[in-house]
């Protein structure tokens, strides 16, 4: 989870650019920036609508509402809210009486966010078109500059043109040696094209500039942890921490590296410190589970996930996770109502029915297991997908052997994820038939894929009690 630089670092609101009699609109206003302040978009949007439509010239709302309306439409690509946003933020720097620099950034960061939903480069080219304009205007201060020649990195990089944009990004750092945003924009830049040493060299520099800003570890960290180097990863996050020791978000990530590097103990001791820091995160709630369930304490995992679908019960993938937790600790009536749950709330979730159809044959329900997969034994066999082989097998239609010559070949990850499941199946299957040995050795070669994310792999490790 890397803290990201948005607009709203750069963005600082004048309540005295607009005038207005009207008490309520200043209270209104008022809201809006504290929630935009904490990135309640939603919030700032529903607080400054009411104030547009009682007055459609007030700038400052317009401006509030079109920069609300760009972050959270970048947050899910949304094309047409993000046109919403760049056109309040057009309409503000239209309406305002003096000229407003800060208007310009939202409309700037608009239009290159554009580019990136749509891949029309024209879009991010106005904005390096209306920078260019901006720049030379007498009277612009040094943080003026720097924001505008950051806004013209960003669109300089949404069009592919890395060195032109990190020379952006430079210049604001000459303009406004504490730009933070140009420092961490640039370093996400090399690390985007795959530039790593620029990257780390990039962090390196804005941790000499800002030696007491958390941000700086947490997002060097995640450079790191996305490298795969973990111990670099894990010193980066610790020393955000050692920073800010109440930064939840560098707890989390901490414990991700922990658990991505087979550190599972670790990562559960951050998991739980994150969540005292903050108790409303389900997705850490979900990895504290997870945490839990590879050191093969599935009942603790299963109550993490519990305790997410308590607050939200149509979390899919918490219902995943529980009937997982309940199928590796032998609960096979729990994984099942579990299983049943997923495919009730999401049909495209196929992915669960071979688990379904062993979990009821496991448990004596075969009939309701042939049921499943009467749609596999329908399809003809070119229209067969793995998830239908892998049924069919399950169901006693092929062979282990039958199921192997099914594996995708043409990709190797692929190739190994799907020989992870044959191996995994299989080996349940000698299990429920009393031939441990052979059991134990296709659980053994399930093992050595290495696909530790996969259910299978998890499954295996159960069956072997090899725990992390």
């Amino acid at each position: 989870m890397r803290f990201s630089t948005s607009l709203a670092l750069l963005l600082a609101f004048s309540a005295t650019a607009f005038a207005d009699p009207d008490p309520a609109h200043e209270a209104q206003r008022q809201a809006a920036t504290k929630a935009y302040d904490v990135g309640d978009w939603q919030q700032v949007i529903a607080a400054t609508s009411p104030i547009i439509e009682a007055n459609p010239k007030d700038n400052i709302a317009l401006h509030l509402r079109g920069s609300a309306r760009i972050e959270l439409a970048i947050n899910t690509r949304d094309a047409v809210m993000i046109r919403e946003g760049i056109s309040d933020a057009r309409t503000a720097i239209s309406v305002a009486t003096t000229p407003e620099f800060n208007y310009y950034l939202p409309y700037l960061y608009g239009m290159t966010n554009l580019t990136r939903i749509e891949d029309q480069s024209s879009h991010a080219q106005v904005a390096v078109d209306i920078a260019d304009q901006l720049l030379p205007q007498a009277g612009i201060t040094a943080e003026q500059k720097s924001n505008v020649l950051y806004q013209r990195a960003l669109a300089k990089a949404a069009m592919k043109q890395t060195d032109a944009a990190v020379a952006d990004f430079n210049a604001a750092l000459v303009a406004n040696p504490k730009h933070i945003a140009s420092y961490m924009a640039m370093a996400d830049l090399y690390a985007e094209v795959n530039r790593i040493d620029e990257a780390i060299q990039t962090y390196g520099a804005a941790i000499k500039a800002f030696p007491e800003e958390s941000l700086v570890y947490n997002n060097l960290g995640m450079l790191y942890q996305n490298s795969k180097r973990y111990n670099e990863a894990v010193r980066a996050f610790s020393a955000a921490l050692q920073k800010n020791p109440k930064f939840d978000v560098a707890l989390t990530n901490r414990g991700y590296t922990w658990l991505q590097g087979g550190k599972p103990a670790e990562a559960e001791q951050d998991f739980a410190a994150s969540l005292q820091l903050n108790p409303n995160q389900p997705a850490v709630q979900s990895l504290l589970g997870t945490a839990r369930l590879v050191q093969g304490r599935w009942q603790d995992a299963a109550r993490d996930f519990e305790l997410i679908i308590q607050k939200t019960p149509t979390d899919v993938s918490a219902h995943v996770d529980a009937g997982f937790a309940r199928y590796f600790g032998k609960d096979y009536a729990g994984a099942i109502l579990e299983f049943n749950k997923v495919v009730q709330m999401d049909t495209s979730a196929q992915f669960i029915n071979p688990w379904r159809v062993w979990t009821l044959i496991r448990s004596g329900r075969k009939a309701e297991a042939t049921g499943i997969a009467q749609g596999s034994r329908s399809r003809a066999e070119k229209e067969r997908n793995w998830i239908d082989w892998v049924i069919l097998f399950n169901i006693g239609d092929i062979t282990g052997e039958e199921l192997i010559t099914h594996v995708e070949t043409s990709d190797p990850n692929t190739q190994t994820a799907q020989m992870c499941e044959a191996r995994y199946f299989i080996a349940e299957h000698q299990l429920a038939q009393g031939n441990n040995q052979d059991a134990a050795t296709n659980y053994e070669q399930a093992l050595r894929t290495n696909k530790r994310e996969l259910s299978a792999w998890r499954g295996a490790s159960y069956a072997l009690r090899r725990f992390q």
